[in-house]
């Protein structure tokens, strides 16, 4: 990046500390963030209209003379009237705020250029707090063009203390103090192939164009700007992913383990997509260098089961594998299906958590290798920890982990593959963006034997009809959910709390039946306690935040109640649907809305389907609810936006794989520039090579 662009944004004309301070609530602290700061819309204002052709709920721009002003009082406050026309008829400007020093722009016989949506109020024409100029001199009967009239001029989004006409003189500088240091880093013959501006007439363009852009298009000139970020993005994980190749990991062959006895053994048949996941790690773990896969699994899509067929080609090979989960639960669930499912194989499951890691015993298991499948928490990347023979690492809920502490594992073997899983649904396009450095294999199919959740929404007067419905299960030996998006009420959201609401249950309306409460606030330990005892038959109905989204199966608990339901979005619903139909009995869903059914609820109504409902909340919702901890891993996006440009995107990657595979390493001299480029967008992002 130029030194010009690294400049401290203070530092340009007419900015200065205490506006640099106002900019930075937008993220503007250097020229190139200014830069960056794209307007989101712009108006025409080339063309100056009569007042007698003037047209109500129409925005206009107008040249005017003053005629006359007054002030109105209204307390402390002081409403200005301006009466201003031309030689066809007269307009009314108005200030309900107005500041003395506004008045002495309207001297009578002054001239204005005013833009401004015209209202039709007690039979006059006005226009409300327009933007103005004064006009001292007149070429041909028009204004001179400005930043502000006679031209198409940009609108930028505003915050408190930052007006247009700062943003735009502003940006007028930072316009003229970049072109000259913006170089193209594109690749010619690329540029020339997809009809790419260059980015100097791109970024003048964008900020003040010639011709105005109709409402919501994307121009030539926005996409070249937006194609280059979704490029540079795209080049990065290209380079981190064959970075990965270089990481030399142990050949582990299916056909030296037992795996064909394993899938035997099994007590049903995997799903055409389980068998096509293995498949995909069978290939990966054949290689020499590190897999480094993610597998997406929608809830209860048999993940594990996969999980566990890795571990065993693993075993059959002389390597250990462990198995990180983020809780201490799920961790005991894991090991209890691998005791289930695995004794036709001989491999031997242990389980580690930070309550037995500093027992002997099990240390020397793992550090001798008589423990061949390592289930742990966090415990498992921690210095003590030494293993015989380290040859695959599989990451549970990998979201739940950061970059460092999924490398801290796989450091633990002298070169281990990484296998990850998440029961997120990630929509396609956001995969490209979020998972571009990593395998994907995506297990969509529910095993025969699930037991689809019946959803239904009910409204907020028909809760009887829920509490009748709770009554009927528990009264079947069965159990209850119960999920509030609050731990305490809140007056400004006026949402049921759960700490409230488990009062009254607990009380008032289930008095005969023992309710648990259980939220984000609590100990680990506490927290897994009350979830173990529910798990138990302890408790009938367990209260609960959104905590419990990925939890222990409990195959006992049939009916899941989610108040507030509008407040979530539909992937986090789905994972919360996800606590209930674990087990052979019938189970079902109940969305408590407010006043309203909304759409999107209705989705949930009649989709079981993790990556359809994925792919409408970023619809609805945009990509923001996904990308969570992980975008902290990646550059961040300044101007694109994945849906709206997704066959930019998807363009992007297309031309990013074919660059790497002819340059896999960005050295060719016409590769230079976006080398550079691509380095200093990622940092050390480069190097934080697997699962980043």
């Amino acid at each position: 990046m130029s030194d010009v662009l690294s400049t401290d944004i203070q530092f340009i004309k007419g900015v200065g500390p205490k506006l640099a301070q106002v900019l930075s609530k937008k993220g503007i602290s250097t020229l190139e963030d200014a830069l960056y700061f794209l307007p989101r819309t712009y108006e025409d204002r080339r063309r100056i209209t009569k007042c007698r052709d003037l047209k109500p709920n129409q925005n206009a721009t107008v040249l005017v003379k003053v005629a006359s002003q007054r002030e109105i009082r209204l307390g402390r406050k002081a409403r200005l009237e301006v009466v201003a026309g031309d030689e066809t008829g007269r307009v009314m400007l108005s200030w309900f705020h107005a500041y003395p020093t506004l008045k002495e722009d309207f001297t009578e016989g002054n001239t204005l250029v005013c833009f401004g949506e015209v209202k039709f109020f007690r039979g006059i024409l006005q226009i409300n707090h327009p933007e103005y100029e004064l006009i001292r001199e007149l070429e041909k009967g028009k204004p001179k063009a400005s930043l502000n009239f006679g031209r198409v001029v940009p609108v930028y989004s505003e915050t408190e203390g930052l007006h247009q006409k700062t943003i735009r003189r502003m940006m007028g500088e930072v316009v003229k103090l970049s072109l000259g240091s913006l170089d193209d880093s594109l690749p010619e013959p690329m540029r020339t192939r997809l009809d790419l501006p260059t980015l100097r007439t791109s970024f003048k363009e964008v900020h003040f164009p010639e011709e105005c852009p109709k409402e919501n298009e994307v121009s030539r000139f926005l996409k070249r700007i937006i194609f280059e970020e979704f490029f540079i993005l795209q080049l990065g994980l290209g380079l981190k992913k064959h970075h990965q190749k270089t990481d030399k990991a142990p050949i582990l062959k299916s056909s030296n383990s037992k795996l064909t006895q394993f899938l035997k053994s099994l007590p049903f048949d995997l799903t055409q997509d389980q068998s096509l996941a293995l498949k995909d790690i069978e290939k990966d773990l054949e290689r020499n260098f590190a897999m480094s896969r993610l597998v997406q699994g929608d809830v209860g899509s048999g993940k594990t089961v996969v999980a566990l067929a890795s571990a065993v080609i693993a075993g059959g090979n002389g390597y250990q594998t462990a198995l990180m989960a983020p809780t201490e639960l799920l961790a005991q669930q894991h090991f209890r299906t691998a005791e289930k499912l695995l004794p036709e194989t001989g491999l031997v499951p242990l389980v580690l958590t930070h309550s037995n890691a500093s027992d002997p015993d099990v240390q020397d298991s793992i550090r001798t290798g008589r423990a061949q499948l390592v289930i742990g928490t966090h415990a498992l990347f921690q210095k003590g920890v030494k293993f015989h023979k380290l040859g695959l690492v599989i990451v549970d809920e990998q979201h739940r982990f950061g970059v460092e502490q999924r490398n801290a594992l796989v450091q633990k073997g002298e070169g281990a593959h990484l296998l990850m899983m998440t029961a997120t649904p990630i929509p396609r396009t956001l995969a490209f963006t979020l998972y571009g450095d990593l395998d994907l294999t995506l297990i969509r199919q529910k095993p025969a034997n699930r037991i689809p959740v019946f959803t239904s929404v009910l409204r907020d007067r028909e809760r009887p009809k829920l509490y009748a419905k709770i009554r009927e299960r528990l009264q079947r030996g069965e159990q209850a959910y119960i999920i509030y998006p609050l731990i305490e009420a809140s007056e400004k959201l006026e949402l049921k709390s759960a700490t409230e609401m488990y009062e009254k249950l607990r009380k008032e309306i289930f008095p005969n039946h023992s309710v648990a409460l259980l939220h984000g606030k609590m100990k680990a330990d506490e927290k897994d306690r009350i979830l173990l005892e529910f798990k138990n038959k302890q408790y009938d109905i367990l209260v609960a935040t959104t905590v419990i989204e990925v939890g222990i199966d409990v195959p006992n608990s049939t009916l899941i109640a989610i108040e507030h339901p509008e407040r979530l979005g539909l992937s986090q619903l789905h994972q919360l649907r996800g606590r209930v139909g674990r087990g052979s009995l019938k189970s079902e869903c109940i969305l408590v809305a407010d006043a309203f059914v909304t759409e999107r609820l209705k989705i949930m109504e009649r989709s079981e389907d993790g990556f359809e409902i994925a792919e409408e909340d970023l619809k609805l919702r945009g990509p923001g609810e996904f990308l969570g901890t992980r975008q902290s891993g990646l550059p961040g996006f300044r101007v694109g936006h994945i849906l709206r440009d997704s066959h930019l995107l998807n363009l992007a990657r297309e031309e990013a794989l074919n660059l790497l595979e002819k340059d896999p390493n960005l050295n060719a001299s016409e590769n230079k520039k976006i080398c550079l480029l691509v380095e200093s967008r990622w940092k050390d992002k480069l190097v934080r090579l697997k699962g980043g």
